[in-house]
């Protein structure tokens, strides 16, 4: 009899463990939305969000604004990827401006310091990538009568994300957007997005052979902490669970992906779709062509194996496209 009591409390506890393993913790504690009423008011707060770790940051990485001066059509919003920074966007950023738009080139929490090595990223949440997104959203009402958020990779989650709960948000460019991950199923992410912020952090090398002599951006951080890693995660999950519930607010949703993509799960992008798509959402998508076979990280034009110069005049038509219908 106490064998059996104790097999089936050992039970009991594994599965309890397992469900709250593969729960979707929501976020907390978020500000209500503010948005900048004059371009003045804009910049003023734009100053607070550059003055964030400033001393830290890489000169290349911080959140910057191009701008004409005052209130355009157009603001953009260009959110980076994971482990990279702003300067990813530089030479996007330049052609956006030069179209007329006002682009505030945004910095993620925890990203773009000058330590390559720095240990930051290993508390990294997403209620902080959801804050920031915020932030920039409020500030982009001053710069354009018309706002974009433009998210690549995990900045493609965080633009997800936004178009779910902001529905003063014009246009959300999801680009290849990390809302699931090839090495990890649904449901192994729900799970690792918990196990991992639990767990002690370690660090992954992105290059283990070559590690900080890595060829590529030497403003991006040559490794990732996997509690960084867990936020990303997380807030996947999160996007994916709202998919299922409800379509997203934001006046349009337009979704991107690389079907050459060796870390994005198109599969996981194309079911959050088909959710949002089952509550009446009106979803564009668009695909580059599979013969580019473009890598991972087709934005930075540090990367050696970049095709920014086919790349970029793509992901302009399609903004244009979006933008006059």
């Amino acid at each position: 009899m106490c064998i059996v009591k104790s097999l089936a409390f050992f039970a009991a506890t594994v599965v309890s463990l397992f469900v709250w393993l593969s729960r979707v913790w929501p976020l907390r504690n978020l500000p209500t939305p503010r948005p900048a009423a004059t371009y003045e008011e804009a910049l003023e707060r734009l100053a607070v969000v550059q003055q964030d770790g400033a001393a830290e940051v890489n000169p290349l990485c911080r959140t910057h604004l191009l701008t004409h001066g005052q209130q355009v059509d157009h603001a953009t919003i260009l959110l980076h990827g994971f482990t990279n920074c702003p300067h990813q966007f530089h030479q996007l950023a330049v052609q956006l401006y030069e179209a007329g738009d006002n682009v505030l080139n945004v910095r993620l929490p925890r990203h773009g310091l000058a330590d390559p090595l720095t240990d930051e990223l290993a508390y990294l949440r997403a209620e902080e990538l959801a804050v920031q997104a915020n932030k920039v959203i409020d500030v982009a009402h001053g710069l354009g009568r018309r706002v974009t958020v433009l998210g690549f990779s995990l900045g493609g989650v965080v633009a997800a994300w936004a178009a779910q709960i902001r529905p003063d948000l014009d246009y959300a460019f999801l680009v290849s957007p990390a809302i699931g991950i090839r090495a990890l199923s649904p449901w192994r992410s729900r799970l690792y997005a918990n196990l991992l912020a639990w767990l002690p952090n370690w660090y992954r090398w992105w290059d283990p052979v070559h590690k900080q002599e890595r060829d590529g951006p030497r403003h991006a951080y040559p490794r990732f902490a996997t509690r960084g890693l867990a936020a990303l995660l997380r807030l996947g999950c999160i996007v994916q669970t709202a998919a299922r519930r409800r379509p997203p607010v934001a006046g349009k949703t337009i979704v991107i992906t690389n079907p050459c993509d060796p870390v994005v799960d198109n599969a996981t992008v194309a079911a959050t779709v088909a959710a949002w798509r089952t509550h009446g959402a009106l979803i564009h998508t668009y695909e580059f062509p599979a013969d580019w076979c473009l890598i991972h990280d087709l934005m930075d034009p540090s990367q050696p194996q970049q095709q920014v110069a086919r790349v970029y005049p793509q992901l302009l038509t399609w903004i244009n496209v979006e933008r006059r219908t």
